[in-house]
């Protein structure tokens, strides 16, 4: 695991939207899990600043999202479907065919479209890069604490934590209850994941995540089993880790720690 701790968000979110342009650069074909809210949105707007201003070929990457509410229409403006096409797709040369979105539609069908979701995933070669986001309370996508480790593409019934958290995206605070997500198996069998978060109020999870033992307790410890694995922190949201000195060491050998394919070049 490489933690890059920088200045502001600003700054995280361009360091991780050029691992991300680089990542399209040296595999077109990349398949790019992404995430949904306020943190990565830094991360996008940087990444279709580069595919203005650097001509940053999409046109054969695929997309995948990581949860969606559950029970929304999906051209309902809250939807994490419009999220992605406000703040990404509709602003890249991107193949629709390419694009692979969550539902979150409820009903007799829905069980039976997490599993297409799995076999999606799996027919066309898994996911290359997971983008991820952590909640207050630890969650990793919608896997809220206490969601088996080895979990899979289901329904999950939010906290209402995570509920409050996201009330003012909706009107009168109208958050479902439920909603669809990737389970942390699947995200676990990703070949690299870059994990997002910035502020204060993330200081803690964090800090448990990282640095603290592996539980269910806290979905989003499950990124200290996988082997390539990056954490971009601001310096809000490193607050609370112990060994933030040896991370900002580390940091500084960063092309050592990247898959082939993510490097540059020779280290």
């Amino acid at each position: 695991m490489a933690i890059l701790i920088t200045e502001n968000a600003e700054e995280g979110s361009r360091t991780a939207a050029r691992l991300v342009a680089r990542a399209i650069r040296n595999r077109p074909t990349l398949r790019l899990g992404l995430a949904a809210g306020h943190t990565p949105t830094g991360l996008y707007r940087e990444l279709v600043r580069l595919y203005r201003s650097e001509k940053l070929d999409c046109s054969d990457v695929r997309f995948f999202s990581l949860d969606e509410w559950m029970g929304l229409p999906s051209d309902s403006p809250n939807s994490f479907r419009s999220f992605f096409h406000h703040h990404l797709l509709d602003h890249l040369n991107v193949d629709p065919d390419h694009i692979h979105l969550l539902s979150g539609q409820p009903g007799p069908d829905a069980a039976a479209s997490c599993a297409a979701y799995e076999r999606l995933i799996r027919d066309l070669g898994g996911i290359d890069l997971q983008l991820l986001g952590i909640g207050r309370n630890g969650h990793l996508g919608f896997n809220e604490p206490g969601s088996s480790l080895h979990s899979r593409t289901r329904f999950s019934l939010l906290s209402q934590q995570t509920r409050r958290a996201n009330a003012r995206f909706f009107p009168k605070g109208q958050v479902p209850e439920w909603a669809m997500t990737v389970g942390i198996d699947t995200i676990l069998e990703a070949r690299f994941l870059m994990l997002l978060a910035f502020g204060k109020e993330k200081a803690a999870a964090v800090a448990k995540a990282v640095e603290g033992p592996l539980t269910a307790s806290i979905p989003a410890s499950a990124i200290q089993l996988h082997p390539a694995v990056i954490v971009v922190l601001d310096k809000p949201a490193a607050a609370r880790l112990t060994n933030a000195a040896y991370y900002r060491r580390e940091a500084s050998h960063l092309e050592t720690l990247l898959p082939d394919w993510l490097r540059q070049g020779p280290p």
